[in-house]
């Protein structure tokens, strides 16, 4: 994935609100009950355990984005509010499946704990990252990103972030806790980190720079993402000594993820473009999407299925 300039991206493009609305664990975490239609605030409340004042502004946030709206229902005593996904937030389907499919392949145990996931099609699937354009298979390697010049990543990163407190219940729940793609999400330095190494920073001053984060807590969180398998040291390749930080196949596994939530930022929300991913064998700007790994046909939400 090579890397090219674009006029500069504000703090308010698609991909800081992005990063702003769904680089947080309890968002996902409410999308994800939603979308197994748990939509009323008492049963959220119940499944996930969350303080009544995080999941009212989390509620509220995703209403306000657009993501879910309030319907109304009466219940015995009065009426009451459920939530239901919007368009907007059905276009995340493939994002959470994803994430699914990132867990189940590379966390150790994670294939046994969550569920299958069977295409109507053909019987089975594990979905695969797909150009919406040319249907071809498409990695990390296959893209360019087109980017905005001196801005720093730390502009589109989101300050409000997941506090772990009370997440026992959530974690007891596999098809819901996602441990180690929530990590790199709900961690800002974390997700600007990854995002970085997807934009080509190797050195510990690259990525200083990009985010202008300070050196322990950088130190520290590259220690972690290279505990988890996302990242490893190699030396330079311009014979400085230096160390440098590159993504793992692990790490490079991800980009569905970031290419996902980089084409439904793009679309869905508001301001002037910024990041872009291209893919050049086809020559036209990147539009991912999921196809089955058995027949080839693009996934539909409506075509698939968890066995649950």
């Amino acid at each position: 994935m090579s890397t090219t300039s674009a006029p500069a991206q504000a703090p308010g493009a698609p991909l800081a609100q992005g990063l702003d609305l769904l680089g947080d664990q309890w968002a996902l975490l409410i999308l994800q009950s939603v979308f197994l239609r748990i939509r009323r605030y008492n049963d959220l409340r119940a499944r996930l355990g969350v303080a009544d004042a995080v999941l009212a502004a989390r509620l509220r946030g995703l209403v306000e984005a657009g993501v879910l709206a309030q319907e109304p229902y009466q219940d015995e005593r009065r009426m009451r509010h459920e939530y239901m996904l919007t368009p907007r937030g059905l276009d995340l389907w493939q994002l959470l499946v994803a994430m699914w499919a990132w867990e189940r392949r590379w966390i150790p145990g994670r294939d046994g704990d969550l569920p299958a996931l069977r295409h109507l099609g053909c019987g089975a699937t594990v979905p695969e990252l797909a150009c919406g354009r040319c249907g071809e298979r498409v990695s990390a390697t296959d893209t360019a990103v087109e980017r905005p010049p001196d801005v720093p990543i730390a502009a589109a990163m989101p300050a409000r972030r997941f506090r772990r407190q009370g997440w026992e219940r959530v974690a007891s729940d596999p098809m819901l806790f996602y441990p180690q793609t929530m990590e790199i999400l709900g961690d800002r330095w974390a997700t600007g980190i990854l995002v970085a190494a997807f934009l080509a920073a190797r050195r510990f001053a690259d990525f200083q720079r990009e985010l202008s984060i300070g050196p322990s807590v950088l130190t520290e969180r590259l220690r972690r993402l290279i505990d988890l398998g996302v990242l490893a040291t190699a030396p330079s390749t311009d014979r400085s000594g230096a160390s440098e930080y590159r993504l793992t196949p692990k790490g490079r596994a991800f980009f569905p993820v970031f290419a996902l939530l980089v084409a439904w930022a793009s679309t869905h929300l508001d301001g002037e473009p910024g990041v872009r991913i291209l893919h050049p064998a086809c020559g036209h700007e990147f539009a991912p999407g999921l196809r089955c790994d058995r027949c080839g046909q693009a996934l539909d939400r409506r075509e698939v299925r968890f066995e649950l």
